[in-house]
Formats: structure tokens, C-alpha cells, sequence
């Protein structure tokens, strides 16, 4: 498996936590499908792939889910070896496998979410040598993770990474929960971004905080109890800080994706693509002479997929 995009976001994964510790008991004795008729959903300006839904989660049911999070003592920072990075991204994380939680989830807005069948082209500007054919929904992706976003937490501008489980089986959209209600002056806003702003310098603002150039912004969503904000995984976005007195909870994952028609499906295909990901992380990092070392290695074992992806740096 691996997580990779054209434009990288800082993302450090951690030690997954049960997802009995942290998962309200709703999750388990609730029928999910109960309240999605209260569901309202509009569309993000610009943002075609993007959308939001109301009511997804009562405001009851998130102020359980944050008491679990909160009574589990698993929130911490989100790159514990370095805090230097607060200056990028300040957030406390949990994170784990959420299966109960995650199908929960596909339940309440499976029936409004309108990208079920997706096709990506080699000519769209989203496109990857791996990810160019027909897609399905399947679900949501169990891995989740939860953010607690206090005084000044902020998530400067960023896409989201697909991640990529075989040749036929990826994420491409990003689920975004929120789990409290935060008004325009407490701040937590998710700001929608120009696609300019993946090749600019990020803006560091009066606090050292790495933000978003603001003649790229587009618009805004504030933080509302149970609403869900679902977009394509590379639109650009940022995590806007969260002002003095407020706290800011969070629920984020992925729509999980299958090829309609499958492509490479041997275990030497996929030995292979494990080690294409990782090649197409170190040409990201900037390691040309490691990614090539890695390309003829997949030339050796699947000389199919090193031509169907292009394995040359």
C-alpha cells in the first residue's frame, strides 16, 4: 500500500489506536440509516467534485463522539518527533482503524454523494500514470484519523493523498466531518484554494504560520456539528487557525475506489506497483538516482506495468 499525490502534504502516520477506545456506543446499536432523510446538501463554488452535506451526524451524536475521543486519552500531537512543525500543521491526532465507524459513515451518505462512477482521463489535470480509467465507490476507507485543532491549530494549504492499496483499488475522494459548530469569529474555516497555490510559496503569516497566498483563495466552509464537506482528493485546501477560545474536533477519511475493469492483477504486478509507489515518492523527494534504482526493479519483475506507468525519471 502506499500514499503518494503530485503535490505531497505533510502527513506522518502514527500508532493506530482501537477502535473501541475512542468509537461512541451508537456506532454498534444505532441503525445508520436512521435520520438521512434530514440530510440537505449544496455545492462548493469552483470546486465541481465538491460538496457538502448537512445533517449527516445530529449534534448529539457528535458531542458523544467527541466525549469518546476525549475520555480514550489518545489525542497527541501529530508528529511527535518533531514540533517544529507546528508552524505547518499544529493539530492533536488519533488515529486507527475504524471498520463499525467507517461503514456508519457509507450509510448515512451513500445515498447523496453523486460520484458513485467516476472516469479519469490521461488528458485531466488530475490525472496519474495509475489512476487513468473507470472507478467505483465502494465504501469508506477504514483508516481514519481524528483531529483536535485548539488556540492558533491550523493545517496550512495542502491536497490530500490517494492512497493506494493495489493497481485496482484506490481512494480518490476526501471525507471531512466536522464535530463542532464554530462561528466566522472563532476561525477553523476549510478555505477552497486556487490550483496556483500547489506551485507558489506558502505565505507566512504575523505568527510564523505557513498559510495561503490570499489573492488564491476561492471560498470558505465553517465548522458546523455533523456537516460533511467531500471533495476530489487533489483540490487545493487549507485548514484556517482556530482563534483564542475555541476548539475545533474533526473526523477525516477517504471514499474508497475499485477500477471497473481491472488491470495487472498478478502478485508480480502488484510486488511491482508496491515498488512504483515507492519510486514515485522519491522522484517527489527529489531523488532521481534511488527512484531509478527502484524502476529497474520493477522493469525485472512486471515489464508490463513499467511501460503502462512509465517507469523513467
Amino acid at each position: 500500500m502506499g500514499n503518494y499525490s503530485k503535490y505531497l502534504s505533510i502527513v506522518k502516520e502514527k500508532d493506530p489506536v482501537e477502535e473501541e477506545k475512542v468509537a461512541p456506543d451508537f456506532i454498534y446499536e444505532k441503525d445508520p440509516c436512521i435520520g438521512t432523510k434530514l440530510i440537505t446538501r449544496e455545492k462548493i463554488p469552483g470546486f465541481p467534485y465538491a460538496e457538502i452535506f448537512n445533517n449527516v451526524f445530529s449534534e448529539e451524536e457528535c458531542n458523544e463522539i467527541i466525549s469518546s475521543l476525549e475520555e480514550s486519552k489518545e489525542f497527541s500531537f501529530w508528529n511527535p518527533g518533531n514540533s517544529s512543525k507546528r508552524s505547518y500543521r499544529n493539530v492533536d491526532t488519533i488515529e486507527g482503524n475504524m471498520k463499525s465507524m467507517s461503514n456508519f459513515i457509507w450509510e448515512r451518505i451513500k445515498g447523496v454523494f453523486d460520484f458513485h462512477e467516476f472516469e479519469i482521463s490521461d488528458s485531466d489535470f488530475y490525472s496519474e500514470e495509475d489512476n487513468i480509467g473507470k472507478w467505483k465507490s465502494v465504501g469508506i476507507y477504514e483508516k481514519m484519523f481524528f483531529g483536535r485543532y485548539r488556540n492558533g491549530g491550523h493545517f496550512g494549504p495542502h491536497t490530500d493523498c490517494s492512497v493506494c492499496i493495489d493497481t485496482n483499488t484506490r481512494t480518490l475522494w476526501t471525507i471531512l466531518l466536522y464535530l463542532n459548530t464554530i462561528p466566522e469569529e472563532g476561525g477553523g474555516a476549510t478555505s477552497f484554494l486556487d490550483q496556483a497555490q500547489s506551485s507558489q510559496k506558502r505565505f507566512i503569516d504575523e505568527l510564523g504560520r505557513e498559510r495561503y497566498n490570499p489573492n488564491n483563495l476561492i471560498t470558505k466552509v465553517q465548522p458546523k456539528a455533523g456537516r460533511v464537506v467531500t471533495f476530489f482528493i487533489s483540490d487545493v485546501h487549507e485548514g484556517e487557525p482556530v482563534s483564542p477560545g475555541y476548539t475545533k474536533y474533526i473526523l477525516r477519511t477517504d471514499i474508497l475506489y475499485k477500477r471497473v475493469n481491472p488491470i495487472l492483477t498478478s502478485d508480480l504486478d502488484q510486488r511491482a506497483y508496491a515498488l512504483w509507489l515507492k519510486g514515485k515518492n522519491y522522484i517527489y523527494k527529489g531523488n532521481l538516482e534511488k527512484a531509478r534504482e527502484i524502476f529497474k526493479q520493477v522493469s525485472e519483475i512486471s515489464p508490463e506495468l513499467a511501460t503502462k506507468f512509465n517507469c523513467v525519471c
